[in-house]
């Protein structure tokens, strides 16, 4: 306890000395000649990240809404003159790629420019993802001595099943339906008939996007550019001579054409390069001093801005593993809490639920739909923005919505069911392992990993299965105004791409969570959504909320620990200056300036 409050006292001096440097009188101020700065560095994430204790000021990986809000200010801010992108390394989610080639579209047609730098585009594998984000920008430039890799789609698991049987690890699964193939690599020694034709499908789709979008982009046919897929890599002078790229040189080149561009001199000092996580801080400070000259209070009305993202399971801790490439957890105990906390809100007029989860657990996924319905109840508009994928049971929580949005390489539906186990009775007798020993009930042997489900235990699970299955296609129904029937022709397991779930039926518009959010703002009065105050919500805790939460038990000893929270209000406009410098779109949110 005192090493803990050692610690926290350090903490408090530091954020004194530099919370007293970063508060200037006037706010933070932009230069008047402004090219906006895009590092497209390792990916894009969904939502903010939560202050880290260990690293309380990093900023984390960009989100994709913090990255379009920053291009959509730029395209309107007549200070802004262009875009300069530099792509290091890193992979993207196709549906990321989308929102973020869109909001570049809006940025050209304003008139300005936007150009990108890599040193390569795919070095050392498939860059096909990296080149179609490239592609959006007026100008792609490339190190001479770069490549660029457009190889296609190439989808490949490894199955197991031969492998389980010499070790003595049998797997007994059950699905509802066919096209359901979650633990097929492990029941199979290949791709069933199913699994083939809806990963062949869903492949066509995302090429027909790919190959669509980078053609009218670089002015080349489709025939022609799939040619150019089948020779897969180039060379710089190969890539330029093909019209994939426009130049072959280096970045301090291509900063010495913009500034010559801006203003007669490729050595001007008079443009300044402004990040895009900078950039929207200051404009964030700025709208913060705004309100605060409003004084506009907590009354104000909002659009609540949800996130689902990874496994669907009851609890972020305790809650079970989650799913493998799932991207963390997705947890109904806060979610669903979230959510109603929303209903309640007289505040909240409309609430976006933005979705990126494979699937979970169907307790977990009928909690958080039944939160959603809670809010329906109460006369406010629900609108799902699906991002790279939102499937199982990541539809199932989507399936009440009043309008769902999808971009067209979303991966969703997969509306089935799976459930088994794996017994090890050919294992232990390989290791002359011999279990023993008496029970009561029939079936309380039901989840043992020494044998395998009897008759009347399969029975059960099917039952468990059938019903969680029923339950899945009648939300879908109810939820999608279809029948029962209808919804079992285009579920059975099966997913689909964003493209095609509208034409089924599973979707209402196409478009990313910028879409969704000007629907919700709409819907609920506002011009569009930058009219409208969105929150996110829950607040995720900042640094010092989570060091209390750590010594939380020694603060529940009595009231000689009331000193701590007196420490944390007193730091806490110093720690939220600090974190809106370092992220903004991750706390100016959650409106830090309140006037009662």
């Amino acid at each position: 306890m005192l090493m803990g409050a050692m610690v926290l006292i350090s903490m408090i001096s530091s954020f004194w000395i530099v919370g007293s440097l970063l508060q200037p009188s006037a706010g933070p101020s932009l230069p008047d000649d402004i090219v906006l700065f895009l590092k497209l560095d390792g990916g894009l994430s969904e939502k903010p990240a939560e202050a880290n204790f260990a690293e309380p000021f990093g900023a984390g990986a960009p989100t994709v809404r913090e990255m379009v809000n920053a291009i959509d200010a730029a395209t309107e801010d007549p200070r802004v003159h262009g875009i300069l992108a530099r792509m290091n390394s890193g992979s993207f989610a196709l549906a990321h790629i989308q929102e973020l080639r869109t909001a570049i579209a809006r940025f050209r047609d304003s008139g300005k420019f936007a150009y990108i730098y890599s040193s390569s585009y795919g070095e050392p594998g498939s860059g096909l993802g990296r080149y179609y984000l490239a592609s959006s920008f007026e100008e792609i430039w490339m190190q001479p001595m770069g490549i660029l890799t457009i190889g296609g789609i190439h989808a490949e698991m490894p199955f197991f099943r031969d492998t389980l049987d010499k070790i003595g690890v049998s797997p007994q699964f059950f699905q509802r339906k066919e096209y359901k193939s979650a633990y097929e690599n492990l029941t199979r020694n290949d791709a069933s008939p199913y699994n083939k034709e809806m990963m062949e499908a869903l492949i066509t789709d995302i090429k027909d996007e790919i190959v669509g979008g980078i053609s009218r982009d670089r002015n080349i046919k489709p025939e022609q550019f799939e040619k150019l897929v089948d020779q897969g890599l180039f060379m710089a002078d190969e890539a330029k001579e093909a019209g994939l790229i426009n130049y072959s040189d280096y970045a301090d080149e291509l900063v010495g054409v913009i500034k010559e561009l801006l203003t007669g001199d490729e050595e001007s000092e008079d443009i300044t390069f402004v990040e895009a996580r900078q950039y929207a801080g200051v404009l964030q400070a700025k709208k913060q001093e705004n309100l605060l000259a409003q004084k506009v209070g907590k009354s104000k009305p909002k659009i609540a801005l949800i996130y689902a993202v990874g496994a669907i399971m009851p609890s972020g801790s305790g809650g079970g593993p989650g799913l493998p490439g799932a991207g963390g957890v997705a947890a109904a105990d806060e979610i669903a809490p979230a959510i109603l906390d929303a209903a309640d809100d007289e505040s909240v007029k409309a609430v976006v639920l933005r979705i990126d989860s494979p699937g979970g657990s169907p307790t977990a996924s009928e909690s958080i739909l039944r939160a959603v319905e809670r809010v329906q109840e109460k006369g406010k508009p629900v609108i799902v923005s699906m991002g790279p994928t939102a499937a199982s049971g990541g539809y199932w929580i989507a399936a009440y919505a009043d309008q769902i949005f999808v971009l067209p390489t979303t991966i969703t539906g997969s509306i089935g069911v799976v459930g088994g186990k794996f017994y090890m009775q050919d294992l232990w007798a390989k290791l002359g392992v011999n279990w023993d020993g008496v029970k009561w009930g029939q079936n309380s042997g039901m989840w043992s990993l020494n044998t395998p489900f009897s008759e009347t235990e399969s029975e059960r699970v099917n039952a468990m299965l059938d019903q969680v299955y029923n339950a899945f296609i009648t939300r879908v129904a109810k939820g999608r105004n279809m029948s029962t029937e209808d919804v079992d022709k285009i579920a059975k397991g099966r997913v689909w791409s964003g493209k095609s779930a509208l034409e089924i039926g599973l979707a209402d518009q196409l478009g990313g969570l910028t879409e969704a959010l000007d629907y919700a703002a709409e819907s609920a009065g506002f011009e569009d959504r930058s009219k409208a105050l969105v929150q996110i919500m829950p607040k995720p805790k900042t640094p010092i909320e989570q060091f209390i939460e750590l010594f939380g038990d020694q603060v529940a000893l009595g009231q000689n620990m009331k000193w701590q929270k007196s420490l944390v209000d007193f730091a806490a406009p110093f720690t939220h200056q600090m974190n809106v410098m370092q992220n903004p779109d991750l706390y100016s949110v959650y409106e830090p300036l309140v006037v009662d």
